[in-house]
């Protein structure tokens, strides 16, 4: 069994005039599951996309077999949020390639498992450091790992917004699966690309460590905000207070 101290927000900023990203939380006695999704598409396809595969998410973890390990039922349900996103665009034309990034993470007892296809990300703080536990599916992204960028070069880069992977646009895309150990005093950050463009990994860790969740996401937003806003913003922390070894093994029974 896990106790979390969790918050999230996501605001539209200062530039974009509807906000393309979506939230979902669904918290339970054995522990939480939240995701961030950016959708892309043009007019209303990709505030669709985003908040569908927020939608798909939760309900396709709820009706899963009980039966199944919870990394299972994770993949299984950003599957099926990717397979309702392409057909969706392609039965109605003027959703044609609408798309979304999507990370979700579950914490139940001691076991963080985090599905996770595009340019969200997953940070933890522990022991006063902040590490991305994701990687970027963005052109950038390879062009740091192959050392051609900088990672401060791949910040402001203007092709930094290209996506090599996302849930709508083939009908079976490639999902990076995590699962790790959480212990009491671990902090979780889960963002879009909005906030981890403007707002710098040193000035993040300084908020983690000087607030709780809520002050936390709202500082955040503001600070976004602040820094131009031109994309819409999205952030969800959870705060890891105490947590049980035991918890996993039961498969956590998702549904109320």
């Amino acid at each position: 069994m896990s106790e979390i101290d969790f918050f999230h927000l996501t605001d539209a900023g200062c530039v974009r005039e509807g906000n393309e990203d979506a939230v979902g939380c669904w918290p339970h006695e054995d522990g939480i599951l939240f995701a961030v999704a950016d959708g892309l598409g043009g007019h209303n396809a990709g505030e669709l996309a985003s908040s569908l595969a927020i939608e798909v998410v939760g309900q396709e973890m709820e009706s899963a077999p009980r039966t199944w390990p919870l990394t299972k039922r994770l993949k299984r349900s950003v599957q099926e949020a990717n397979l309702r996103i392409v057909n969706k665009a392609t039965t109605v034309p003027e959703l044609h390639k609408m798309g979304t990034t999507l990370t979700a993470s579950a914490v139940v007892g001691s076991t963080l498992v985090t599905a996770h296809v595009g340019d969200c990300r997953l940070y933890l703080l522990r022991d006063r450091s902040l590490t991305q536990l994701t990687k970027d599916h963005t052109w950038v992204w390879e062009q740091v790992q192959y050392g051609i960028l900088s990672p401060e070069e791949a910040r402001t880069h203007p092709r930094r917004n290209i996506l090599s992977r996302c849930l709508g646009h083939e009908l079976i895309v490639g999902i990076d699966m995590l699962s790790i150990n959480v212990q009491p005093n671990d902090i979780l950050l889960q963002c879009s690309d909005g906030i981890h463009t403007l707002v710098p990994e040193p000035e993040m860790l300084d908020l983690l460590q000087t607030g709780g969740p809520d002050t936390v996401c709202q500082t955040m937003i503001q600070r976004g905000r602040e820094a131009g806003g031109h994309d819409n913003l999205s952030v969800q922390v959870a705060a890891v207070i105490s947590c049980s070894p035991d918890a996993p093994r039961r498969w956590w029974p998702f549904g109320r």
